[in-house]
This record gives structure tokens, sequence and C-alpha cells, in this order.
């Protein structure tokens, strides 16, 4: 069976957000705060996949880079226009990391002409990073 290694679509770039985390960080937060913590920032779904691996917070960390880096594309922040949880990274079709915008999310993408928001995800021992461009 072929599979298709076809890219999306070329299109615009209309923002792109970078962040980074320290992995002991969140461990900290997770340690201090627990459910509270995970609540507030994380997606069901988010939570189920990465309490499901065998080193949860550096899954956790990506993420948590993930919805950073999100935001800082959409030059918002985390506040007044994306809440932590606006901002989810679920499992594309061949498991690549994809994000997922709540309707608000969703509805400021369109209003700038925005079509996707691509995302990339990486983390070694002590670090995660992700990188979002926002794609027009």
């Amino acid at each position: 069976m072929a599979l298709d290694f076809s890219l999306p679509a070329a299109g615009s770039v209309l923002g792109l957000g970078v962040d980074i985390v320290d992995i002991e960080r969140i461990r900290k937060m997770r340690a201090r705060q627990g459910d509270r913590f995970l609540d507030r920032v994380y997606t069901a779904s988010e939570l189920e996949y990465c309490m499901g691996m065998k080193y949860p917070d550096q899954h956790l960390a990506a993420r948590f880079a993930a919805k950073e880096a999100v935001t800082k594309a959409f030059t918002t922040g985390i506040g007044e226009h994306f809440g932590w949880r606006s901002v989810s990274v679920v499992a594309g079709d061949r498991k690549q990391p994809e994000i997922e915008l709540d309707d608000k999310g969703q509805s400021i993408l369109e209003s700038i002409g925005g079509t996707r928001v691509s995302i990339s995800l990486s983390h070694a021992e002590t670090t995660a990073i992700a990188i979002a461009v926002i794609i027009g």
C-alpha cells in the first residue's frame, strides 16, 4: 500500500512563533499544583496522550511550548484572546502533531485570513521546543 507523503498546499506565512520550555519547570508545577495545573493548561486529549507516555513531563512541556508558540504567532500571548486550553495539540493522520483551536481561536484565525496553524515539536532530556506557523 502506497503512503501519501504529500504536504498541505502552500500558502502565505501570516505568523511565526517559537517557545522553549525547561522540562523541570513543568515537573515542579505538577508537583506543586497537581491536577489544578494540568486541568487549567491541558485539554483532556492532551492529558490522555501525555500521561500514557513513559516520561509524561517531556510531552507536557512540548505541548506547553506549543501553546505559547501558537499565541506568539498570533501576537496575542495567553490572556484575553487565547486561554491555555484554546490551543490543543492533536495527532494527525500520520500521528504528526497538529493544532486544534477552540471556537474563539478559529474565529481569530479566519479573521486574519489564516487557513491552518502548522506546528513542530521536539524535546530532549531537559528542554522542549515548539515552532508554530500560521498559514494563509
